[in-house]
């Protein structure tokens, strides 16, 4: 208690200036933070990019589709062609179907037809990539017999499998990688500010804050810091506050009335007056004891009313033993 009190003696001497406080220990794990938040932005953005909208025309347990139209958006008004992947199966519908030739076949907003593949019915299709604009397209399967006709119901022969998956974002990667790393520099750079404001306006308020709750604002952030976990508290500060369960009241008034009675006697060169009692018996000088005034019936005092009356009269009771003596 005394250190606090010569600490705010020392603070008053120096000026009205308030004491700067530590920087807060979680200021490098809002850094972290930020930066974790911005490389799981850029993580998002490239999961979103392999994002696939699936659109199937026709499998092998439907009927056969032989036109099926695929609606490619126009993402974000631009008019930007999708990338689209296609993947095909054709095969007999059953063992007596005959082996028909297959023509797959795309047809663009403009009308324009291109042959996508062709071969036989037995033939593997591959994969392909597609590159469209946005508008309609339509996807045609053609089966032609022998003669070279066109087979009029292809369902009784072929079954197919058609499916189309569209990459929305992938035209946009560019922009998207800009954005959010821009993002998260506003992330950066906003957090700072925003604290570095909130800090002003912290200082602004505590301005007009008188300067004796100003110190008492220091000394409990100091004490709320410690029970956080910060910077421990001195053990001199705290002196006033611990409780020596092992000392009466008594005997420590005792040994400051002794370290006065030195402390004086040092100061004045007489320091035989007062000998060290270190190690001596405190109950020697009362002799042997009695049972005097144990025996008998108990007798009511009325003179006794309070605690004080006791006190007075365990005082005059020493007062008389000392007289004795």
């Amino acid at each position: 208690m005394v250190n606090l009190v010569h600490e705010a003696m020392a603070r008053e001497g120096a000026g009205d200036k308030p004491r700067k406080r530590p920087p807060p220990k979680n200021a490098k794990m809002r850094g972290w933070t930020t930066i974790i938040t911005w490389v799981l932005l850029n993580l998002i953005w490239m999961q979103a990019l392999e994002a696939v909208a699936d659109n199937e025309g026709m499998d092998h347990d439907s009927r056969l589709n032989r036109n099926f139209k695929l609606n490619v958006p126009d993402m974000a008004g631009l008019g930007r062609d999708i990338p689209v992947s296609l993947s095909c199966d054709y095969r007999p519908l059953n063992a007596t179907s005959p082996v028909v030739w297959v023509e797959l076949s795309h047809v663009n907003p403009e009308q324009e037809l291109s042959v996508l593949w062709e071969g036989n019915s037995t033939d593997d299709c591959p994969e392909m990539e597609l590159t469209l604009p946005p508008g309609e397209h339509f996807f045609q399967t053609r089966v032609i017999m022998d003669d070279g006709q066109a087979d009029l119901y292809p369902a009784h022969n072929v079954s197919g499998d058609l499916n189309l998956g569209m990459h929305l974002w992938e035209p946009f990667a560019v922009e998207g990688y800009v954005a959010v790393n821009v993002l998260g520099l506003l992330l950066v750079v906003g957090e700072r500010a925003i604290r570095y404001h909130l800090a002003r306006l912290r200082a602004a308020r505590d301005g007009d804050i008188p300067l004796h709750k100003r110190r008492q604002r220091e000394e409990w952030d100091r004490v709320v810091q410690s029970m956080a976990g910060g910077d421990a508290v001195d053990v001199e500060d705290m002196v006033g506050f611990k409780g020596e369960e092992d000392e009466s009241l008594d005997l420590r008034r005792q040994k400051m009335r002794e370290q006065f009675a030195a402390q004086t006697a040092a100061a004045d060169g007489d320091t035989d007056a007062f000998p060290d009692e270190e190690g001596l018996d405190p109950d020697a000088e009362l002799g042997e004891g009695t049972i005097e005034g144990l025996e008998g019936d108990i007798e009511r005092d009325r003179s006794i009313r309070t605690v004080g009356d006791l006190w007075r009269r365990l005082s005059r009771g020493e007062g008389e033993r000392k007289r004795k003596r």
